[in-house]
């Protein structure tokens, strides 16, 4: 089968792009690259002028080079092949575009219910009036009044139709978050009860009716940076059969929703705290490429098609995946290195020709080996590069 995949930064879709967010799509395109050509799909990536330079990162793909962006294009693109499958977003509504404009090729979720998921206002309330547990919320509009005694600090925000960690913030008194609404009066902004406990995803496939849920991932966040920074899976926990059925209500509630999704959990002292949906690939797919047992790609086109899901996942691995800082990299030196294997994404300079994020992965027997085996490359990169490296 013919597969087309479109990724927002790479087709040009996104413009506003850094190394931190390059790096999250290019390791999501690159395991569904090697996913899907292992499932014997002849693959094609759509790549815009300005990223033509990562093509040799992108085989077995073909690339499909871009000059001047637009759905005109992509689509007489998408014409020439069996399916399209996109990653992008929801930032300011981008996904939910680019799936209306691709209507009729992609095997993703309906861009209306995208639309709906998109606005994480809406989705906490229909959350909550389904009885899951969510963070107590309060909405606010630049130029409103917002009465916060309702909510006891600390507080959490992030704006109401952002992605990721994008612009989440912590504040651990009312009058510090009036501060910061007053400086921001040009977005609207989710304001909740910060939920401690441990910050954790759901991968899950569905057909646009039901739900299967695949893996419990752990996050890695960094609040001080609003940054995603990676995780491992499949995480264990006392709470994993709550939190599938957490998941499973919540995205079931969503009709349209189709292929893989996730959903973002806090797994608190007094149970699973539904965060929001993403309704698209996340980057724990990353991890799920590497320790499945089975290649899942084969089955997200399947339920993105609408077909009922018969995926039984079983593991032989865990996966510890994590973003990282490289400072004076250069691929030169690490030409031929079976290290450039365990890059997920490798770094790409974009706001800085110094610094650069990329993806680590490792894959080994449990948690604790997977991640000392993490370090362990970290320091052999250094030692053969002479490169500074943070996480």
């Amino acid at each position: 089968m013919r597969v087309l995949l479109i990724e927002a930064i790479l087709s040009g879709l996104f413009r506003n792009v850094n190394s931190s967010i390059l790096s999250e799509g290019l390791a999501m395109v690159l395991s569904l690259i090697h996913d899907l050509s292992n499932a014997s799909h002849s693959v094609s990536t759509v790549v815009c002028r300005d990223f033509l330079k990562l093509s040799r990162f992108l085989k077995p793909s073909t690339v499909r080079k871009i000059s001047d962006v637009s759905f005109l294009e992509l689509r007489k693109l998408a014409q020439l092949h069996d399916l399209t499958y996109i990653v992008a977003p929801e930032y300011n509504g981008l996904l939910a575009h680019v799936l209306e404009e691709l209507d009729g090729f992609h095997v993703c979720s309906d861009h209306e219910t995208v639309k709906r998921v998109s606005d994480k206002a809406a989705v906490m309330s229909e959350l909550s009036r389904i009885g899951l547990k969510t963070p107590e919320t309060l909405m606010h509009i630049p130029g409103d009044t917002i009465d916060l005694d309702p909510l006891k600090p600390p507080l959490l925000v992030k704006p109401r139709t952002g992605t990721g960690c994008e612009g989440l913030k912590v504040f651990k008194s009312s009058v510090e978050l009036k501060r910061f609404l007053l400086k921001n009066k040009e977005r609207e902004f989710l304001i909740q009860r910060f939920v401690k406990g441990v910050p954790a995803s759901i991968s899950l496939l569905t057909d646009g009716l039901k739900a299967l849920p695949i893996s419990l991932n752990r996050q890695f966040i960094s609040i001080s940076r609003s940054m995603y920074l990676g995780g491992y899976t499949p995480m264990h926990h006392r709470l994993l059969k709550d939190a599938f059925e957490a998941a499973i209500k919540a995205v079931e509630l969503f009709k349209g929703l189709r292929g893989y999704v996730g959903v973002d959990v806090v797994l608190s002292k007094d149970g699973v705290y539904v965060i929001e949906i993403n309704p698209r690939l996340t980057v724990s797919y990353v991890g799920l490429s590497r320790s499945l047992s089975e290649n899942l790609s084969n089955f997200i086109i399947e339920t993105g098609l609408g077909k009922a899901c018969r995926f039984k996942p079983t593991f032989k691995a865990v996966c510890y995946f994590k973003k990282t800082l490289f400072e004076g990299f250069t691929y030169k030196s690490l030409k031929g290195s079976p290290l450039l294997n365990t890059m997920a994404s490798p770094p790409i300079h974009i706001e800085s020709t110094v610094k650069a994020y990329g993806f680590i992965a490792t894959v080994s027997y449990n948690f604790t080996s997977a991640k000392a085996m993490y370090f362990k490359i970290l320091e052999e990169v250094r030692r053969e590069t002479g490169c500074k490296i943070s996480w």
